[in-house]
């Protein structure tokens, strides 16, 4: 386990889906501030998953090549038509054109910028969605919720239709790899932005070690033993960070994680929690994005779910894009 995670984090290729919503911009906005800071270039990715509804804006000379030829017409003219949206979303960007591409993809979005992110080498995804009320969670974003279960890189989900970099910054942890490589994003970012940073733990049975069950002192109570050792544990978790002059607010906290994370979001107007996505317990069947999925769902700001190192994904390359076998090169 590496123990410096204050190790700046430089994001090398950021991907950022596109529907041309106002959240899918905003997405694009943070991206654009990400590659100023890192230098990371960026994929701008529209994915066209309808094709009826594509047929019915194409040409004659389309239809007639998409039912009866070999489809190139038909790709060409969605591809222009796309290409020409996000080029006016880029030249809205004050960034080169040498650090953002447009490609144009064809297909179910969570397979096809799965693929996209594994072709291209990316270790970022941005995307956007809009906020919803109570009864719309349990609806909401498909793709951003297949996103965080199935990409194998980070993904950041950009909630409403403004977004500037982060001014505080909560990231989970459960003392795990995965959460521990989640904090270590969670420090550069908070950097890059000179965000106030809070971190969190909440308490369940796991820090209830034997060695905590079997040594309760006489007038001490189960929950205060656990809770001295959870916050031992905590404060050496921080002490491995590494973390220089940056100062971080510790949060220790009793109950159901997703639900501590978004009473303490809302507690601390944070406008960015990062948190990674399978917990210590391993059993990556049932714990696979379930926290984060929920956190998703129930809170207002922007989401960053992290994978763990071996993470492998189950959407497997290639899917032919519209506009050709995505390339290799980072």
């Amino acid at each position: 386990m590496n123990s410096d995670v204050s190790a700046h984090v430089a994001y090398r290729h950021i991907l950022v889906a596109t529907d041309f919503s106002p959240p899918a911009e905003a997405a694009l906005k943070q991206a654009v501030w990400l590659s100023q800071k890192t230098g990371a270039k960026i994929t701008l990715a529209h994915c066209l998953p309808n094709i009826r509804k594509l047929l019915e804006s194409a040409s004659y000379e389309g239809k007639k090549d998409f039912l009866y030829g070999e489809g190139s017409t038909f790709h060409h003219e969605v591809e222009r038509d796309s290409l020409a949206k996000m080029q006016k979303l880029i030249a809205q960007t004050n960034i080169g054109s040498d650090q953002i591409r447009p490609i144009t993809l064809l297909g179910a979005p969570h397979l096809q910028i799965a693929t996209a992110v594994q072709s291209e080498g990316c270790d970022l995804v941005l995307a956007g969605t809009r906020g919803m009320s109570t009864w719309q969670h349990f609806l909401i974003g498909s793709t951003a919720k297949r996103l965080v279960r199935n990409c194998p890189a980070s993904v950041w989900i950009v909630k409403g239709e403004t977004q500037s970099q982060p001014q505080r910054i909560l990231a989970a942890t459960d003392f795990s790899d995965v959460s521990r490589k989640a904090v270590q994003e969670s420090i550069s970012i908070a950097n890059q932005a000179n965000a106030e940073l809070h971190l969190v733990h909440v308490i369940d049975s796991l820090d209830a070690t034997e060695e905590v069950l079997s040594k309760i002192p006489n007038g001490s109570s189960l929950r205060s033993e656990v809770n001295v050792e959870a916050k031992k544990r905590f404060d050496e978790f921080v002490s491995s960070l590494n973390l220089g002059t940056r100062t971080v607010q510790q949060h220790l906290s009793y109950g159901t994680p997703w639900q501590e994370i978004g009473r303490l979001t809302k507690h601390i107007n944070a406008d960015l929690v990062v948190l990674g996505t399978i917990g210590r317990s391993g059993i990556r069947e049932l714990l696979l994005g379930n926290t984060a999925e929920k956190v998703l769902d129930t809170c207002d700001c922007s989401i960053l779910t992290v994978k763990p190192a071996d993470f492998v994904s189950p959407i497997i390359p290639p899917f032919k894009s519209v506009a050709g076998q995505p390339k290799t090169d980072a």
